[in-house]
């Protein structure tokens, strides 16, 4: 069964001013079709639509993001997240289970197109890691961590990717915690 959360409940959940939030919506959502100011509706949001308002508003108030750069990254990504299932709550791939309980689980670096190797037509590009696997092999020397990652590349020449990093207008999203965070403050429940 789907659940539909509102703004009020959304706004009180994630201590989000309630007129923060509904403007975050406005921004990244198309209208509501059953409701408006006149309809006597109020909005109701699937996880998917709450997580793209979540998101589009993380970039706006903590990456500093103008509206149009966030609305930008969002269209960008939503095809990704879709994919990996952090559109929905229980999604594909266990994106619930799997990526949101490792701290480094999924990292999205991206910078405006004026990195090397990027696709004309693209406002970014992005590298996306996901830690897939670690193990640790304890020597005599020290303690050496090895991590598998798995990488997607979004508007980046392939040939140029290892060039990305050091653009010095890249910035990250530590997704995982992201994620795990709207999720934990959702499903709460106070004692």
């Amino acid at each position: 069964m789907i659940h539909y959360y509102t703004n009020r409940e959304i706004s009180e959940k994630l201590e989000i001013n309630l007129a923060r939030w509904k403007r975050w919506s406005r921004s990244f959502l198309p209208p509501d079709p059953l409701g408006g100011m006149q309809s006597g509706y109020a909005r109701q949001y699937a996880f998917k639509d709450l997580f793209k308002v979540y998101l589009g508003g993380h970039l706006l108030s903590h990456l500093k993001l103008s509206m149009a750069e966030s609305q930008q990254v969002l269209n960008d990504l939503s095809p990704w997240m879709k994919k990996n299932g952090f559109l929905e709550l229980n999604g594909a791939n266990g994106a619930v289970t799997e990526i949101s309980g490792q701290p480094n689980g999924c990292r999205i670096y991206f910078c405006p197109v004026r990195a090397t190797g990027v696709k004309k037509g693209s406002g970014f590009c992005y590298l996306i890691r996901k830690t897939v696997g670690t193990h640790s092999d304890d020597l005599t020397t020290g303690l050496i961590v090895k991590e598998t990652v798995e990488e997607t590349i979004i508007h980046i020449d392939m040939t140029d990717s290892c060039f990305f990093l050091q653009d010095p207008h890249v910035r990250m999203i530590n997704f995982s915690p992201l994620f795990a965070a709207l999720v934990k403050k959702l499903y709460h429940q106070p004692h």
